[in-house]
């Protein structure tokens, strides 16, 4: 059997009865990427409180997570986030980003992130426009939960645009060998993905929200983006 050490760039947690039910990011991600053939171990680094690694390569591979704050209301906690997500840019290190990840890294690189007119909520095809060697096995419109309010516009310097929908145009993004950069979230189960719409159901309109449970009703493909990171990490790496 296998193993990965994998960094969590924490910048929120999942809160209260969410907690409670299904736990935090770690174990998200933890659950998402463990196969029976491999491990994964994931350290978690707390951004929010100001702990950063302080090396690029003290993990295998970096995921930089969800969050509740927003790049287009900037906090004191982002910029160094940002210089670090930098670092790990100009040191090639296997990087993941995921929702507010997503974001974070394109604006650290030189990318746009604006806020939308409506949340963008939803069990959403994204449209593979172009399959890395890494993105086995090969789908070419996987379904997957989002859940944002801001979203990426303009491709850092050297990105690649490899997946949108129309809702979210640039909804994932590659640069170079060592980033893979996404606005759907893997790591959430429809169960979960549910409940938190039910918690935060006073942001979204009562027609929108509808269509977003109901699409929910599907089976995710999410075992098929936690395929592509897996081989994403691996392949960076080689």
């Amino acid at each position: 059997m296998g193993s990965k050490a994998l960094g969590l760039l924490l910048n929120d947690e999942i809160q209260d009865s969410l907690y409670k039910n299904y736990g935090g990011y770690q174990k998200f991600f933890s659950d998402l990427l463990t196969t029976s053939e491999e491990t994964v171990s994931i350290s978690v680094y707390d951004v929010v409180k100001g702990q950063l690694p302080e090396d690029p390569f003290e993990q295998q591979g970096w995921i930089v997570g969800g969050s509740r704050s927003s790049i287009t209301a900037l906090e004191p906690w982002m910029f160094n986030l940002f210089d670090f997500l930098r670092e790990l840019d100009i040191n090639k290190a296997p990087t993941v980003g995921i929702c507010f990840g997503h974001q974070a890294l394109a604006h650290a690189l030189g990318g746009e992130v604006r806020r939308r007119e409506v949340w963008g909520i939803g069990a959403q095809p994204t449209d593979i426009l172009c399959l890395e060697p890494w993105m086995t096995p090969s789908e070419t419109a996987p379904l997957v939960s989002f859940c944002h309010e801001d979203e990426v516009t303009k491709l850092p310097e050297g990105g690649k645009l490899v997946g949108g929908n129309k809702s979210c145009g640039i909804a994932m993004f590659t640069k170079g060998d060592h980033i893979f950069s996404m606005q759907p979230h893997p790591e959430f189960s429809n169960e979960f993905t549910r409940d938190l719409y039910y918690e935060w159901s006073h942001l979204f309109d009562d027609s929108s929200l509808e269509t977003a449970n109901n699409s929910l009703d599907s089976p995710s493909d999410r075992h098929i983006i936690a395929s592509w990171i897996r081989e994403f990490f691996s392949y960076s790496r080689a």
